[in-house]
């Protein structure tokens, strides 16, 4: 029998039709299989999960309080074995059953003789005093969207809980990471390795985390960096709250709590579709096949539904994964408005249906170039194949004035859940590496391409982010002084560069050029966000370009829909500038000592970026990060390394910090940690390589306009 259990229920919250999508033997395509696991991998997140077992117990390892078994069966059989003990017991990963309700509780602890049960619900988010002194709540007095699923998680274990204990006190409470908490420990991850079992009777391999048999409480610091909040009060309020009717829940089911669960509960059992229309969320929906894959896709399903039923109607007479549907219009610079709300209300079913009127700004756009309507117009003249791309010419003059040469930089960070070293707060970001290629012209114009310079620092222990600094400022200023014109895409490298310089400020007196990375940091940056609220309006003399506002403002592609992510655009722009694809099918153009100077592919005949068999991707064209005995990790990052990160799903930069922080466990053989590194240089080349055949289109396109 298929429980509703935690995740079960999130779905059906998000839209009561994912319950039937998400049974895997009905065969749709799901983005999100395995996807919080490689988050919680990505930063260290499910890692929190066996820490914060020694914040309740001295020896959780030894006294086995963890219950295994992922089969319902043994799972509640070895809960009910620990519950029958007398007094007080911890149990990690109880199974609780009361049909239709299946849950695993992270922490629970049963209290005999006070008749309580505390459910500790453990969350790799962190979050901040005034947060918890808010209630979770936003200004407008309702609870915080980004903390909603968090809370109804705990509420729905809450519920089951009360069924399986009657005449207990149930005390739901969250463990969260404490935002302004420092380490007080070095190494402490080094406690958690990510390890890959595989079961010998079914031959299936597993990662997870494992901490030694040894491990003692006073070994892993005071663990303030976790933070209990009780939540009673927020789930006894829940209980009764109507459930949020932007899921297309029926009214009837949507009251309070308790009548949505038991209704998911019989839906869920039951095992039938059921289908309650359209709504803006539609546009995240991971049970969305691309086109080509084997599976069925779940949203075109529903948008077929949802034509038979004359909820949208559309100029196409069936539902084909190539036409775009009008929830796909790019949802850019809209400010609070959902533009797929808008066209859903209005009865679009496709992109191409939409019209001008149903989109226009409810303010003039103020701006010099392409503007956000004109992007979304193009975006729909190009769904009626009217139109391939589009340039903002003025825009893109503004290329003329580049100082060269041009420096296109990239960088990989971590932002581990648990600090690698002391003193270092959770999410604080790490600087382990960066690629950096050179655009050049010589005295006759023609264009010179090299990968000049790489950094990366893999060695466990070591705390990176001032070498980062230091190493680019000599990549960047091997002089002295700033030769050219920086760039970056979109706001990463500036946002890390801001905040290493407030590292750098703190620790001032044990950096002895701390004055020059400083001047260095402001010299290519600008401050923004609060920083530029504290100080003022600041862009330094030598700022870096923003790739990512040149291709908003000044460039359109069809075969990139409604994304401005790189991952897109580098597909599109080789598509619509022919000479740059045909320079990256050739062999033996890029590479060492070739024509186009690499610092990572050695092969005589070079690398070759675009290829028929890889899909003409060329982050397809490159080796996986990981060696085989780790084949498994390998298959569930590269099935999603990459995917947009508009969408909030692990990307290509999750991959990297996956893989680095996979290296700073001292248990790594040395050669792994080689394979490992040597890999990430390549992916992160390709980082700027990217950027360096963006210009290099744009360049054509403008030479030859053709459309």
């Amino acid at each position: 029998m298929q429980y509703l259990t935690k995740s079960r229920f999130k779905l059906a919250l998000e839209c009561p039709t994912k319950l039937y999508y998400g049974v895997k033997v009905n065969g749709y395509f799901d983005k999100n299989q395995d996807n919080d696991f490689l988050q919680a991998l990505a930063d260290g997140g499910n890692q929190i999960g066996e820490l914060a077992k020694y914040k309740y117990h001295e020896d959780p390892v030894g006294s086995h309080i963890t219950v295994e078994p992922l089969e319902y069966d043994l799972a509640l059989k070895l809960t009910a074995e620990k519950l029958d003990q007398p007094g007080r017991v911890i149990i990690a990963e109880a199974a609780l059953l009361y049909a239709p309700y299946f849950v695993r509780v992270d922490i629970l602890i049963r209290d005999q003789d006070s008749k309580t049960i505390d459910l500790i619900e453990v969350k790799s988010k962190s979050v901040s005093n005034e947060t918890i002194a808010a209630g979770f709540k936003n200004t407008r007095g309702f609870y915080d969207s980004n903390w909603l699923p968090y809370l109804y998680d705990v509420a729905f274990q809450a519920e089951v809980a009360k069924l399986v204990f009657p005449g207990f006190q149930i005390r739901p409470k969250l463990l969260l990471i404490d935002s302004a908490a420092t380490c007080d420990v070095d190494g402490l991850h080094q406690r958690f390795m990510i390890v890959t079992e595989t079961n010998p009777e079914t031959g299936r391999s597993r990662t997870k985390i494992r901490s030694p048999q040894s491990l003692s409480r006073k070994e892993i610091g005071d663990l303030t960096i976790l933070k209990e909040v009780d939540v009673s009060n927020i789930v006894a309020d829940l209980r009764s709250l109507k459930i949020n009717n932007e899921a297309h829940i029926p009214d009837r089911y949507s009251q309070d709590l308790p009548t949505f669960m038991k209704w998911a509960g019989e839906l869920q059992i039951s095992g039938q579709r059921e289908f309650f229309g359209l709504s803006k969320n539609c546009r995240s929906c991971q049970f969305r096949a691309p086109l080509g894959d084997p599976k069925h896709s779940g949203i075109h399903e529903c948008w077929k539904m949802a034509m038979g039923q004359g909820l949208i109607q559309g100029s196409h007479a069936s539902v084909d994964r190539s036409i775009p549907l009008s929830i796909d219009l790019w949802g850019g610079s809209s400010g609070s408005k959902s533009l797929a709300d808008a066209v859903i209300k209005l009865g679009r079913a496709f992109l191409s249906d939409i019209q001008e009127e149903d989109i226009l700004p409810g303010k003039t756009y103020e701006g010099e170039f392409m503007s956000p309507l004109e992007r979304r117009l193009a975006q729909i003249r190009g769904a009626s194949g009217h139109q391939k791309y589009v340039l903002d010419e003025d825009r893109l003059a503004q290329m003329d004035e580049w100082e060269w040469p041009l420096h296109m930089i990239d960088f990989e960070t971590s932002a581990p859940a648990i600090p690698f070293f002391k003193g270092m707060r959770p999410y604080q970001t790490l600087a382990f590496q960066f690629s950096h290629h050179i655009m050049e012209k010589d005295g006759q114009g023609n264009l010179r391409i090299r990968h000049a310079n790489q950094w990366i620092s893999t060695e466990p222990g070591v705390f990176p982010s001032i070498d980062f600094v230091r190493a680019l400022r000599e990549a960047l200023m091997p002089t002295g002084e700033l030769q050219g014109t920086v760039f970056r895409y979109h706001n990463h490298e500036n946002t890390v560069l801001r905040g290493l310089r407030k590292i750098i400020k703190e620790q001032e007196s044990t950096v002895p050029d701390s004055n020059d990375l400083i001047a260095f940091i402001d010299l290519v940056t600008k401050a923004t966000g609060e920083e530029a609220e504290e100080i003022g309006e600041f862009v330094g003399q030598k700022a870096m370009v923003d790739l990512h506002r040149l291709i908003k403002e000044g460039y359109y592609s069809s075969k990139a829909g409604g994304s401005i992510s790189l991952k897109f655009i580098l597909p599109a722009i080789l598509h619509d500038a022919h000479e740059l694809a045909a320079l990256y099918r050739r062999s033996g153009v890029y590479g060492v000592g070739l024509e186009i100077q690499s610092l990572n592919f050695d092969s005589p005949e070079g690398h070759v970026w675009l290829r028929e068999d890889k899909g003409n991707d060329p982050y397809k064209t490159l080796p996986a990060i990981f060696g085989s005995d780790h084949g498994e990790l390998n298959e569930m990052l590269l099935r999603l390394a990459g995917d947009d990160e508009e969408d909030g799903t692990i990307n290509q930069g999750g991959l990297a910090m996956t893989a680095y922080n996979f290296t700073q466990f001292n248990s790594l053989k040395p050669e792994e940690r080689k394979g490992i590194e040597d890999a990430l240089l390549r992916y992160c080349e390709l980082d700027t390589l990217a950027m360096v055949m963006l210009v290099q289109g744009l360049m054509e396109l403008r030479m030859n306009p053709k459309n």
